[in-house]
């Protein structure tokens, strides 16, 4: 009952009003000594990184968490696989996740960082026949991390956010049999039947001056970055045939953003679009 009524109180934040957590007198002694001791208006301003005080407020961390995970799989199999007996008659694709890692940091201003690693990842081709390229997506070559995402948000009144996709050599090989099974796999959980659906517009409420009244969300501003690096996409003909013919797309390193801003008196947002290259096509 204890930890029911305590594990809330995390992730609600710092109480405010009277039943604000004061600072432990030794503790903020030691605080004020040492901005004392480094403060200097000459140097430069390392905040929010150092100085961890939002207006008169001293924050603290109230979740700090890492989960680790050495190895998730994912097998697929259609629809006829009925048993364990004939599973290896029915498979689609297994997927294999290795060496990860989540790490999660809140702070009682409501500011968190999130940051998810993977060191591999892989996805083979199961289905059943004398395919000559069983690995669709094979393990990386290097010692560097295969994919990585950091998500970064502010706290206080006006927050933002920041999402940073990293994604280091994702090399593809497939043929379009594999993919087919997939789409009927991800597909068949959805109603296909043409049925008829109403849709109902409604416009607009005008005031009694005459002018639309247009919503107002309060959506707080999201930008985002996608890295890729050393792309390698190749499409066989037949992967039966170890000699097949193929179709190969690389690109040494392509990225998009996105930069979003609010406006304090007109929600605004503007969206940037940046796509460069510097090695497009190198082979086909």
């Amino acid at each position: 009952m204890a930890l029911s009524q305590s594990i809330p109180l995390i992730f609600a934040g710092a109480p405010e009003g009277p039943a604000q957590a004061e600072l432990p007198t030794a503790e903020q002694r030691i605080v004020e000594r040492s901005h004392a001791k480094y403060h200097d208006e000459s140097a430069v301003d390392l905040r929010p990184e150092l100085d961890r005080r939002s207006g008169d407020t001293f924050l603290r961390t109230t979740l700090d968490l890492v989960l680790t995970v050495a190895t998730v799989k994912l097998q697929l199999y259609d629809r006829q696989a009925t048993s364990e007996t004939n599973l290896k008659e029915h498979g689609i694709s297994r997927f294999a996740l290795s060496d990860n890692s989540v790490r999660v940091k809140m702070l009682s201003d409501g500011a968190m960082e999130a940051q998810v690693v993977l060191r591999s990842f892989t996805m083979s081709n199961t289905a059943p026949g004398p395919s000559k390229f069983r690995e669709i997506i094979p393990a990386a070559q290097h010692d560097r991390n295969q994919f990585m995402l950091l998500y970064t948000a502010s706290g206080g009144s006006e927050p933002s956010s920041l999402a940073v996709l990293t994604v280091d050599s994702p090399h593809i090989l497939f043929s379009l049999p594999p993919v087919f099974a997939l789409m009927e796999f991800f597909m068949s959980a959805f109603d296909t039947s043409n049925a008829a659906v109403d849709y109902i517009v409604e416009a607009p409420k005008t005031s009694e001056e005459g002018k639309a009244n247009i919503p107002t969300t309060g959506q707080t501003p999201f930008s985002f970055r996608i890295d890729l690096h050393d792309v390698s996409i190749s499409v066989l003909e037949d992967d039966l045939d170890p000699e097949s013919q193929a179709i190969r797309l690389t690109i040494d390193q392509i990225s998009f953003s996105q930069q979003a801003s609010v406006f304090p008196s007109i929600p605004h947002q503007t969206s940037l679009l940046t796509f460069w290259y510097r090695k497009f096509l190198r082979s086909l």
